[in-house]
């Protein structure tokens, strides 16, 4: 859900959390607890000097509506406008919101350490996702990545969920350092930027070139993406408020690029798989 009108969160407490792509900057996160339902707050891009800026919030919103156009599960997001208080000075910004994805008495752990405490003897990571009937999500990861050039897949962003011994992957999630992520408030850096971009990237699973990535994918799922609209009806679907609002802090340029780019992705899969 999309909020457009003014939310006073100046109530929240924000901690940084690095940003893991290896560039500059920090990520504000927050939680609060409400009728018993804990939420979780992220901004974009933050420092002293610029204060928020970047657009990864919209990144994240354009990827949960691309998600949702392909049938991959996925950690539903509210974007929420809102003024918020840093450090006694109070921003208008724009923030995704979400719900802790666990079930009652469910615990979570990093992919990647339940990979380290569960695997066996020398086997490889992908042997360890076939041997437990992961492949079909890390597919769909793998898909999702390519058409958003994801940067940062490590292996805490994805997370495995037990409880009393049964285990799932939880919805995909942390979409943000994607599409044009690395370009900030430059429109000429967006209309000069690689749309075909592939790599490196920070996988945990998979190689570091998202198209290596997506050539396991199974030819059914790819013949799938074929027939899905990718207009920007669908990928900017709840944010027509945002491109007006000064708030958001993206140049006009970023949603022209950042339409062309998914769009240009898709139509790059078949030189892949040829």
């Amino acid at each position: 859900m999309v909020y457009n009108d003014i939310t006073d969160l100046t109530h929240l407490s924000w901690t940084l959390s690095r940003n893991s792509s290896g560039t500059a900057g920090s990520f504000l996160k927050s939680y609060e607890e409400c009728d018993g339902i804990k939420y979780y707050y992220k901004m974009s891009n933050f420092d002293t000097i610029r204060g928020i800026y970047g657009h990864e919030c919209i990144n994240e919103i354009i990827a949960q509506n691309l998600a949702a156009a392909l049938n991959i599960p996925h950690l539903e997001y509210d974007f929420i406008h809102a003024d918020v208080k840093i450090d006694g000075k109070i921003h208008e910004t724009w923030l995704t919101r979400s719900r802790d994805f666990k079930n009652a008495g469910e615990h979570k752990m990093a992919f990647e350490t339940y990979y380290e405490i569960n695997r066996q003897s020398g086997e490889g990571v992908w042997s360890f996702i076939v041997r437990n009937r992961f492949e079909q999500y890390f597919y769909q990861v793998f898909l999702l990545d390519y058409l958003i050039c994801n940067r940062d897949r490590h292996g805490a962003n994805i997370e495995v969920l037990e409880k009393k011994g049964a285990y799932r992957l939880a919805p995909v999630f942390d979409n943000g350092l994607s599409l044009l992520f690395s370009c900030y408030g430059d429109g000429e850096a967006m209309e000069k930027f690689d749309r075909l971009k592939d790599g490196p990237v920070n996988n945990f699973v998979g190689s570091m070139s998202l198209a290596e990535n997506l050539k396991r994918v199974p030819e059914e799922m790819i013949d799938f993406v074929r027939t899905v609209d990718f207009g920007d009806d669908v990928l900017f679907q709840g944010l027509e408020n945002v491109k007006r609002s000064s708030a958001s802090a993206v140049p006009h340029q970023y949603w022209d690029c950042a339409g062309k780019m998914i769009r240009e992705r898709r139509d790059n899969i078949e030189k892949i798989f040829d």
